[in-house]
């Protein structure tokens, strides 16, 4: 579960599992009765490529009945997941295409995406953006009221899709587990929502949520990482009072980076820089602008190189 905690108030914003299925899921093929542009888009940049099935007609079979949810709008649905693509899928295959596994996003992709309408609202008063089921499926919520006017939510979105994806990836290989675990191995508690990020940070967390263990403590650094730019994301360090804190943070970024280069053969810092651009495009962000989002919230820009909080 990746969340928030504002005034002891904790917003959830995914839902993890921990364990990948072994299992092969088969081309799920073209609908055929669903031949209206949306369909036809699937099939075309999601199916035919990437053995992906996306779900976005409403089908109780999936759904979560204990939350009151409702519909994607048929007219969010295209422009949703073209975003999508441009932010999370086509960095991956961008970064890989060189590598020994070009076909690293096929491989390793969600075999579903599943589109929801509204928010899950969870019994504790959290909400849930997004939810991954085995590494076979992930559920993203609350599209209908996703905009770029909202840049909170946008960055926000980006960042749910890439911790998701990031720990397909950790899960499918823990090598970094010995070591990056005893960092902070007292730190971990399921009360992280009683802790904001800025006192996360002091204690050697990126955020609050990577209190909650070592597996969203990994996936939080990768995902804060790639929807900050390298400025950005050094400012998050950097203001860190605690010296022992700013160098655990650093040990986690050492570990999480050499992990990502010599598992995935992906250099982080070329790739940080992928999806970050692909973000400003989305975004239409003055040329020298960048945001820093410290997993929750925008909480400042940097402008020509100046720091400029808000």
């Amino acid at each position: 579960v990746l969340g928030i905690a504002v005034c002891f108030t904790s917003v959830t914003i995914i839902a993890c599992q921990d364990d990948i299925e072994g299992s092969v899921v088969t081309d799920p093929g073209y609908s055929m009765w669903d031949t209206t542009e949306i369909g036809k888009y699937i099939d075309s940049v999601f199916t035919k490529p990437y053995n992906i099935r996306v779900i976005y007609r409403w089908n109780d079979g999936y759904q979560d009945y204990s939350k009151y949810l409702v519909p994607v709008k048929e007219e969010k649905v295209k422009p949703f997941l073209e975003m999508l693509k441009r932010v999370w899928m086509d960095p991956y295959v961008e970064i890989t295409s060189t590598t020994s596994q070009p076909d690293f996003l096929r491989t390793y992709v969600p075999k579903e995406i599943l589109v929801t309408g509204s928010k899950a609202i969870n019994s504790d008063g959290s909400v849930t953006l997004g939810f991954a089921e085995s590494g076979r499926q992930i559920q993203l919520y609350d599209v209908n009221n996703l905009s770029i006017e909202n840049v909170d939510d946008f960055v926000m979105f980006f960042h749910t899709m890439h911790h998701e994806f990031a720990h397909i990836l950790q899960q499918t290989n823990k090598d970094y587990d010995t070591e990056y675990r005893v960092l902070s191995k007292s730190g971990y508690t399921s009360s992280w929502m009683n802790t904001t990020n800025d006192a996360a940070r002091e204690e050697g967390f990126i955020t609050a949520y990577a209190k909650s263990s070592v597996d969203e403590d990994f996936v939080e650094m990768l995902s804060i990482m790639l929807v900050n730019s390298p400025q950005a994301w050094n400012y998050l360090i950097d203001r860190i009072q605690n010296p022992v804190a700013r160098d655990i943070l650093r040990e986690k970024e050492r570990i999480m980076t050499e992990w990502m280069r010599d598992v995935w053969e992906i250099d982080m810092s070329d790739f940080q820089q992928l999806v970050y651009t692909a973000i400003e495009k989305e975004m239409n962000l003055p040329e020298g602008v960048d945001l820093i989002h410290d997993g929750n919230f925008i909480i400042g820009e940097i402008i020509n190189g100046e720091i400029v909080l808000k």
